[in-house]
């Protein structure tokens, strides 16, 4: 390996190459952390045995639906028949004829000892239609604990106990890490695969750091610090309200973290295109609101990270650029699988090792597409409009 030059006799070049290659090695030895910190903090914290409560406050549940597909029956009977003793469900509706309406009061009336109320029409409150349809449940809250869960959370039995028991006194919000409901056909694994890969490190990661990263599926708050921090109103100017909610949350005193038990998302499959265009709405919403974070986000994919890690250590130790990429993708791919199966307490059955390389790479194939998709079409089509993000994450609904 050739000598470095004496550092006076460094040109402008030299210098570029030498800090690049330096900032380019210290991000890619904190990816590598992040993958550490994922592991650890996934071993210990998730799926553990639940300790039973002194005391079971109230909570009520508001589920925002729209429409039906083939798996809706299965997630309503689940909130249903989840074992805690004080609870009750509020279906919010926009449209009096929606399809599921009908669904909701013959489950209402077969589980007629579980306390239910049905709120249609909404109310605009903002250009957030979930909010919109939150608005009615949310005034006919009796409880000193919400949970929002949408449509296509399948709740385990033992989730909400879950998650009331995290509520610690310093805790204002508990959500669920992102997980899916095992289901048949390639795009749910596919679903699974993004699920407990690349997005479980960061959430992962992220929660372990106490850095806000609330996700809003299935996400337990207290109602008397939402209701200081102006109500469920005073975030319809957002798209992303969860985390907004947890920003809010904490500059009033209240953390958000996750709880031991994955929220299990189990909506009826369609295509990969179609699931990846909600994966490209995150980003541009992560664009709009945290711009610097999202020019990182394409550098931490494992490709891309891979060959920084290449080119620096190469510039610093002569280090074969080809070589190290292909160790680099290798060891990568088998912490994402494990990842995956710290998630997955099935263990993936329908997963094996080479149809998850199979995936894993379907998804990094597609990742990078969709970067340049979010910056050029920064519009979001979501629900039943088209809306157009400021920076800061707000709103604006631009056409039906």
């Amino acid at each position: 390996m050739e000598s470095y030059p004496i550092l006076k006799e460094w040109d402008y070049m030299t210098w570029v190459k030498f800090i690049l290659s330096l900032i380019s090695l210290i991000f890619v030895i904190c990816i590598w952390i992040l993958h550490i910190i994922a592991h650890y903090y996934g071993r210990t914290h998730l799926h553990r045995s639940i300790d039973k409560l002194k005391k079971y406050p109230g909570v009520s549940i508001i589920k925002p639906l729209l429409g039906v597909d083939s798996k809706l029956k299965e997630n309503l009977i689940s909130i249903f028949e989840i074992n805690y003793p004080k609870y009750e469900i509020i279906f919010c509706f926009i449209d009096k004829n929606d399809s599921a309406l009908i669904l909701v009061k013959e489950l209402c009336k077969k589980y007629s000892h579980i306390s239910t109320k049905i709120c249609v029409g909404g109310e605009p409150v903002g250009p957030n239609p979930k909010i919109n349809n939150m608005m009615p449940g949310f005034r006919k809250v009796t409880n000193p604990f919400i949970l929002i869960s949408d449509a296509n959370i399948y709740m385990e039995k033992n989730s909400l106990t879950d998650m009331i028991s995290c509520m610690k006194d310093n805790i204002g919000l508990v959500t669920q890490i992102p997980f899916c409901k095992t289901r048949e056909g390639k795009t749910a694994a596919f679903e699974k695969v993004f699920f407990g890969t690349s997005h479980a490190r960061i959430y992962l990661a992220g929660n372990f750091l106490e850095i806000t990263c609330s996700t809003g599926m299935s996400a337990l708050l207290r109602k008397s610090i939402l209701d200081v921090c102006g109500g469920l109103s005073n975030f319809s100017q957002y798209l992303a309200e969860d985390y907004f909610l947890g920003k809010s949350f904490l500059k009033k005193g209240y953390k958000s973290c996750i709880s031991h038990m994955p929220a299990l998302q189990n909506s009826e499959p369609t295509t990969i295109a179609s699931f990846n265009d909600r994966i490209c709405r995150w980003m541009k919403l992560r664009m709009a609101m945290l711009f610097h974070t999202f020019l990182l986000e394409p550098l931490q994919e494992p490709l891309i990270c891979g060959i920084l890690g290449a080119v620096s250590l190469n510039y610093f130790f002569n280090l074969n650029i080809l070589y190290y990429i292909i160790v680099h993708l290798v060891i990568w791919c088998l912490f994402d699988f494990n990842l995956l199966r710290i998630l997955d307490k099935e263990k993936s059955p329908e997963i094996s090792f080479p149809y998850f390389i199979y995936l894993w790479l379907l998804r990094e194939l597609t990742t990078y597409p969709m970067y340049i998709k979010a910056l050029l079409q920064p519009n979001i089509k979501w629900k039943t409009g088209t809306y157009r993000l400021s920076w800061g994450g707000k709103i604006k609904k631009v056409y039906d």
